[in-house]
């Protein structure tokens, strides 16, 4: 499909002041998958194609109607006790679950634990602990949903898509703690009801007294404090229900989700996070990030510029999207996903949707929200970029799928044929989207989750070796990327983007070894 016609872009420089009114305009390019580099000067004012009568930039962040507003236990003792609560109510609801049955004579397909019942005090329980518990759900289904039971699957729907808040008296009570109990006088206005609220904090909208707008995301207290304490309890429930297979090695699991959280807590880490993306994407105009505010920012609140526009998920569901964009869309974001770990080996692993935003006026995307970033060595990038294009590859490089997926840990070399044969027929599977002949790739149609069921399940039970701690962030974003192509519906010329990602790595490799030959001979 032709690229739809091309606003002008905006400058970097401009990018910032400009999303104060409005994102800055995406350039379409010739290219199937580069963003643009920025080239060209701008006013603040300059690109922004504005509608006839000044229409305001498109909003739709808005808290999810499962949400509702409790305030968060603080103390870890008193979360155990909601936790020894919720496992009480459970065999409860299990014993009148099988009441139930033996008097109705019926027969149901879930388990007595996971009855509907069960499942929504599991998910009311996550999403008014949040924290360690909510995460480690959250986690579950972005990576491995399609292992899990039905009834969990709709748990892990819930838990996703939204948390409790906090009441307006804990609210400030953490805004003065953290900011100083006159923070008040650095804005102009302060919406107490939060747009979003995650697993470790939520989020409001405010304009400062300079008259920027901005995003204010506080976080619940004691979550930090409890991420130990959550974390021993969520594995004597999960084992207690035995809705997790053994794997999916739970224990490591929880080690990662243990070390993310420690690093999602630190908001001044968060702040350079962000920070440093604004910085790597600022040569491509079509993609913003916002600008961190210090002065209102501390170990547990965030202040950032706010980002006009509505998740993409949620532009594409309701129209506001043509199908030419859809797939400009798409390939932007694959383009992002890896370049992320191949180019700048430094990646946004937090694949909710709402973290992408799209301006429908300017066709801008913004990312926001860096709390889960992680690095990659350059060894472990060249050898998962080996990996990929194997899989693109499909059957005939099974033996280079095989060697690579040893190298990187996947495989310890003792597996039997069982094991080898459905890991490889997994990861032809999920590499199709860049096959030669796949081309464009209709994520829209795609059914790979659901193909590849009964080769995971398989691989659960022959496994011999849980992923390194890498894998779990970096797969938990390629899924979540796959998953919002899908949502979009866009038709991507994966292979395209993909091949040339390997030609600017090998390109990078080839100056980083002439450069060190170099300094060598110096």
């Amino acid at each position: 499909l032709p690229p739809p016609p091309p606003p002008p872009p905006l400058a970097p420089a401009a990018v910032s002041a400009a999303t104060e009114s409005a994102p800055a305009a995406a350039r379409a390019e010739t290219s199937a998958s580069r963003p643009t580099a920025a080239r060209a000067t701008a006013t603040p004012s300059a690109g922004l194609d504005l509608p006839a009568g000044g229409a305001p930039p498109a909003d739709g962040q808005t808290l999810s109607k499962m949400s509702t507003q409790r305030s968060i236990p603080v103390h870890p003792a008193t979360r155990a006790i909601h936790f020894g609560g919720l496992g009480i109510g459970l065999a409860a609801g299990a014993a009148a679950a099988a009441v139930r049955r033996a008097v109705s004579g019926e027969q149901e397909a879930h388990p007595l634990l996971m009855n509907e019942a069960n499942v929504e005090r599991l998910a009311a329980t996550l999403c008014r602990l949040r924290g360690a518990a909510l995460k480690v759900g959250q986690m579950l289904s972005f990576n491995d949903a399609d292992v899990l039971p039905p009834a969990v699957r709709t748990l892990m729907e819930r838990v996703r898509n939204g948390a409790d808040w906090m009441p307006a008296w804990q609210l400030e009570e953490s805004l003065r703690r953290e900011l100083g109990d006159r923070w008040r006088e650095h804005v102009e206005s302060f919406d107490e009801d939060p747009v979003a609220a995650a697993s470790i904090g939520q989020v409001h909208r405010a304009t400062l007294v300079d008259g920027r707008r901005v995003a204010i995301k506080v976080q619940y207290p004691g979550v930090s404090d409890s991420i130990v304490s959550d974390l021993w309890s969520m594995r004597q429930l999960v084992t207690y229900t035995g809705v997790v297979p053994p794997g999916l090695y739970l224990d490591r699991v929880l080690e990662v989700a243990r070390e993310e959280l420690l690093e999602e807590c630190d908001y001044e880490r968060e702040a350079a996070n962000t920070t440093r993306f604004k910085k790597l994407l600022s040569p491509y105009t079509e993609l913003a990030v916002p600008a961190v505010v210090p002065q209102l920012s501390s170990k547990h609140v965030l202040t950032t510029e706010w980002m006009a526009g509505l998740p993409i998920d949620k532009a594409a569901a309701e129209g506001a999207i043509e199908p030419a964009e859809r797939d400009r869309i798409g390939e932007r974001l694959l383009w992002l996903t890896l370049s992320e770990l191949f180019k700048f080996r430094f990646m946004q692993t937090d694949p909710n949707w709402s973290n992408f935003l799209y301006e429908p006026r300017t066709r801008q995307l913004s990312m926001i929200d860096f709390g889960a970033c992680r690095e990659y060595d350059a060894p472990f990038a060249a050898s998962y970029l080996r990996l990929v294009r194997a899989c693109a590859d499909g059957e005939a490089q099974r033996e280079a799928i095989l060697h690579h997926s040893r190298e990187l840990g996947f495989l310890t070399g003792e597996e039997g044929r069982t094991m080898l044969d459905a890991h490889t027929r997994a990861a032809v599977l999920v590499g199709r989207p860049f096959a030669d002949g796949e081309q464009p790739y209709d994520f829209g149609k795609q059914t790979i989750s659901k193909r590849v069921t009964g080769d995971v399940q398989t691989m659960l039970r022959e496994r011999l070796t849980p992923p390194r701690k890498e894998i779990y962030s970096l797969h938990r974003r390629l899924n979540g990327c796959f998953q919002l192509a899908s949502r979009v519906g866009a038709r991507i010329r994966a292979r395209e983007i993909l091949l040339e990602i390997e030609r600017d790595h090998e390109a990078a490799e080839q100056a980083a070894e002439l450069a060190a030959e170099e300094q060598a001979t110096a």
